[in-house]
Formats: structure tokens, C-alpha cells, sequence
């Protein structure tokens, strides 16, 4: 006699819940002792430490998985004569119960020589299998052996490497509970290997959880950043792995540093790695002027470190962040790109709705402080054809890799350009001279020598911007350097793009004539005027 008995439900069932079982159960069917509807439940045994002699794994907590909802198993039921009843039934994690497929129950029907046999990850293709043993390991010993023969190397997000995690376990059903269910309860077992990688990091004085690992790269494999700065990697099993990268130990000078260790581990247990020391934190207080580069990591303007200088991406002109980016998660600060995203653009069309309290502003400091250009240039992506507004397009689409705890680039607004004059182009925090234009009631400063005597104002922002450049370009990288119009006289009309606008007609510039300003250009800032954009990024 089979051991089981599969029920197609005229309504959907929960298997962890009774009630409705009865109007929903074949009425040829009793629910009884014999015919008890099976309750999945899983438990992760967790990987152990190789080192680790004791028979017991119930201390390696850090090192089991946490299922969560959408997760799926697939289920095999066994007869006493080897026959397969159920083949790769898939059972789906809500966040507290497994669930069968809808209409689909199993039932226990009181064998004792019926066997049970689930894995994880669910795979559509059913597993080849092996029906003469009790042992899990063995039941799936050639699905084993072809997942880790085919193990990938992306681990680099929580799905692809938990699609690495095998496990495999037999069930066993216990007593009848109240609500005349049985629990089918899963010990899984880990068949392939783990890795753990701890590496040093460096971390902001003014923030301990933002930690980054300057240049880190590894050598043809990726493996899950799964806290800080800790990393797993699942590896094929009972086999000699390479574990091996690079990254720069020092960010002020050096080059960097090749690490390399041989593994070997059994199943279900893990090795730990620690490179050079392991996961200790050296403190780094950020500053204007530092270097921004494409993993997040924060390197001194000084350094002479060309393997870090080869990925950077912007210099950092500001270490606070507006209300609104905060709310983003970006705390730290604003870093300026390189080169220009676009050297004659428009800022775009006309638009009925100005942006949000940006052309009522009367006062200097308010423009100063207007630190919106993220919200402002997602205001133009989200409401309107990116295609008409030349100038945020250039910006969203400026072609560096981000790191992915960032805003992304996008145009900055006319109190960004403010902070790049008075932070990296040494501008008194005070202008010369601000006011409000004639025919608008829109605020503008600038730094003046018709309101302080002959001083080349933007001919000095230029430079002093420059100088945090010339790291860069004296180690030969291509960058654009802000141009004042007394250093090339052949471009009259040195200004570069805000995202802020004064009216439905202009839109806010940043210049370099022999002045240095936001907002006053002459009547240049129409928005089909055509300005180089130079993006930003918060972090």
C-alpha cells in the first residue's frame, strides 16, 4: 500500500492551518490518525567550524540560514518498496509556514517504513536521486556531486549565493497535534563548503558603520558581503579552492596588496580567513578635498596611492548633506565628478510648474543654502521627457561606476555650486556682493572685484578647484579643469549648469568671469543658453 495520499482540495489550503480542512477534505477521507494532513517545517543545522571537534553544531548560530518569505524546497516521499509517491513537490516559505502548491495536500497515512526527503534551493529540473538509502546525503549523492561541480562564482548578492547553499535533510513525523495535523520536521545538513573572509577596513571618525575597504578586488570570483566587512563564499567541498584579491592596506601611500589562501573544507563546515589580522577598523576623518572612488572608499587629496587614484571618481567639496538626502541615507557628504558631463547643453524646456520653492527665493543665504539638486534633477527625470532637459540628462547619465550606497550623479543645485566656490574655490563664506535681479524676485551672489577692488575672483575659485585636481593630473589621468574666462580667452562664457531656476525662463548658473558667482550671469541664464554641466554625488 502507498504511503501517502495526495488530495487535490476543492479550496486552497495553508497547511499550517486546520481550519476549513474539514469542508475542503474529500469526503471519502476521515482525519484521523491515518490520514493527517503533514505540516513542513525546516531547520537549518548551520554550518561548523572545520577547527571544531565537538560533535555538536548547536553553537554555530552565526553560521545558519535564515529563511525568508519565497523560499522554496523541493519534497520527495519514499514507500517502503522504493517507490517515489511524491518527486520534487515545491513547498514555498511565506515567512512563517511551508505551503504546498494550491489544492495540493500530503497526508500521513501511519507507514513507518515511508520516507521523507527535502532540499534547498528548489530547482524546477528535478534532482537526480537514489531511493536504497535513509540517508539524505546519500538520497541526493548525485545532485551533490553536480552542484558543486557547477557552482557559480557570482555570489555577490543574497540570491546568488544562497543558489549556491545546498542542503539536504530526511524527515521525520511527530505526534498528532490539536488541530489534527502532524508535523513533518526537516534537519538540513550544508553539503557544500564555506568560506569566510575578514578583511581590514577603514572607517569615518564621525560615522563607525560607514566602513569600506579601499580598492578591494577579488581574483575570479565574487563572493556575499554578508555584514561589514565580513564576506562568504560557498565553495565546492573536500576540494583545494584558491582564495585570493588585492586591495590597498595603506590609502595614503603604497600600491596595493596581493592576498592568497588554499582551502579545503568538508561539507557543511567553513574555514575562516582572516587577511592581515582580519576585521579591524582604522578611523579616517573625512574633508574637503579628499577623493571619492567607485567602491565608496575615502582616500587623503595627498595620496600617492596610483592604485586608488586609478579608480577615483570625484573630490569630495562638502562633508554635510541637506534634510532630504539625509532622509536618502546619505550623511556624509557631496563629491564633484572629474570631467564635465556635457560642454554645451541646455538646461531644458520651459516647464508650468517651477520647482519647489526655488524661484520665490529672496534671500541670499536661503540660495546658498539650497542643497535640493538630487530632489530637483529627480523632480525633472519623474514629471517630464528627459530628453527635453539636455542638461539633467548629461548629469543622470554621466558614464563612471557608483557605489550603491549613493545617490548617483545628478545636476547640483545652486547651493552645491555655492559650497564648490567657498569650499574648494577658497570664496569668505560671505560673497562680495548678493542681491536681487530687477525684473525677478530671485536672489544671486558673487565674489566681485567690481565690489572689492581688481581681485580676478574667478580666475582665483578656478585655481584653488584645480589644485585638488592636480593629484590626479600630475599621476597623468585626464580631467576637466574649471576654466576662468582670464585663463582662456577664447570661452566668454564660463558657467556651468545648477538645477535650480529662477523662473519658468531662466534657470541659475554658476560663473567664472572675473567674478565668481551663482545666479548673476546678465541675462545668461536663459534655459536655451548653452553651459557645460559638471554632475555631483552624495554619499
Amino acid at each position: 500500500m502507498k504511503s501517502y495520499k495526495t488530495k487535490i482540495l476543492i479550496c486552497v489550503l495553508n497547511v499550517m492551518l486546520i481550519l476549513g480542512l474539514t469542508n475542503c477534505a474529500n469526503n471519502t477521507d476521515t482525519l484521523d490518525n491515518k490520514f493527517s494532513p503533514l505540516a513542513v517545517s525546516l531547520k537549518d543545522i548551520g554550518f561548523i567550524d572545520t577547527s571544531n571537534t565537538k560533535a555538536t553544531r548547536t553553537l554555530d548560530n552565526g553560521y545558519t540560514t535564515t529563511f525568508t518569505n519565497g523560499d522554496k524546497i523541493g519534497l520527495f516521499i519514499v514507500d517502503g518498496s522504493g517507490n517515489v509517491t511524491t518527486r520534487n513537490l515545491c513547498l514555498t516559505y511565506d515567512g512563517t509556514n511551508w505551503n504546498y502548491p494550491a489544492g495540493t495536500m500530503v497526508y500521513y497515512d501511519n507507514t513507518s517504513t515511508t520516507k521523507y526527503f527535502a532540499y534547498y534551493p528548489y530547482q524546477s529540473t528535478a534532482p537526480t536521486i537514489s531511493t536504497t538509502t535513509t540517508s539524505a546525503s546519500d538520497f541526493f549523492s548525485t545532485a551533490i556531486a553536480n552542484w558543486g561541480a557547477n557552482l557559480s562564482t557570482d555570489q555577490s548578492t543574497y540570491a546568488k549565493y544562497a543558489a549556491a547553499d545546498l542542503m539536504v535533510g530526511a524527515g521525520s513525523v511527530g505526534t498528532l497535534s490539536s488541530n489534527a495535523t502532524r508535523p513533518l520536521m526537516f534537519s538540513m545538513n550544508h553539503q557544500m563548503g564555506l568560506v569566510e573572509i575578514n578583511m581590514p577596513y577603514y572607517y569615518l571618525s564621525t560615522d563607525a558603520n560607514y566602513k569600506y575597504i579601499p580598492g578591494l578586488a577579488w581574483t575570479s570570483f565574487i563572493p556575499y558581503n554578508i555584514s561589514g566587512t565580513t564576506y562568504h563564499y560557498i565553495i565546492k567541498p573536500s576540494t583545494s579552492i584558491t582564495i585570493s584579491g588585492k586591495y590597498a592596506p595603506l590609502i595614503a601611500g603604497g600600491s596595493f596588496e596581493n592576498f592568497s589562501q588554499i582551502t579545503n573544507v568538508a561539507p557543511g563546515t567553513y574555514q575562516t580567513m582572516n587577511v592581515d589580522g582580519g576585521a579591524v577598523g582604522t578611523s579616517h576623518t573625512l574633508a574637503v578635498g579628499d577623493y571619492y572612488i567607485n567602491d565608496g572608499s575615502i582616500i587623503p587629496n595627498a595620496t600617492t596611492n596610483k592604485y586608488l587614484l586609478d579608480k577615483t571618481i570625484g573630490v569630495i567639496f562638502s562633508t554635510s548633506t541637506s534634510a532630504t538626502d539625509k532622509e536618502h541615507g546619505w550623511t556624509h557628504g557631496y563629491a564633484m565628478a572629474l570631467k564635465n558631463a556635457a560642454t554645451s547643453v541646455t538646461w531644458g524646456a520651459l516647464i508650468d510648474t517651477p520647482l519647489a520653492n526655488i524661484q520665490t527665493t529672496t534671500s541670499w543665504t536661503l540660495l546658498s543654502s539650497n542643497k535640493e539638486g538630487y530632489a530637483e534633477t529627480q523632480t525633472i527625470k519623474n514629471k517630464y521627457n528627459l530628453s527635453d532637459y539636455p542638461a539633467f540628462n548629461a548629469a543622470l547619465n554621466y558614464p563612471t561606476t557608483t557605489p550603491n550606497n549613493s545617490s548617483k550623479w545628478f545636476l547640483p543645485s545652486c547651493g552645491q555650486w555655492y559650497d564648490i566656490f567657498v569650499n574648494l574655490g577658497g570664496m569668505t563664506a560671505t560673497p562680495t556682493a548678493w542681491g536681487n535681479y530687477s525684473l525677478v524676485s530671485t536672489s544671486w551672489v558673487r565674489w566681485s572685484p567690481g565690489d572689492g577692488g581688481s581681485t580676478d575672483y574667478g580666475a582665483i575659485a578656478a585655481t584653488n578647484i584645480n589644485n585638488y585636481l592636480s593629484t590626479l593630473i600630475n599621476y597623468g589621468y585626464t580631467v576637466d579643469k574649471i576654466i576662468n574666462n582670464s585663463q582662456n580667452s577664447s570661452d566668454k562664457t564660463v558657467s556651468y549648469w545648477c538645477s535650480s531656476e529662477i523662473d519658468n525662463n531662466q534657470g541659475f548658473d554658476a560663473h567664472l568671469y572675473n567674478e565668481a558667482g551663482v545666479g548673476d550671469g546678465n541675462g545668461m541664464e536663459m534655459k536655451s543658453v548653452v553651459h557645460p554641466v559638471r554632475a555631483v554625488i552624495a554619499f
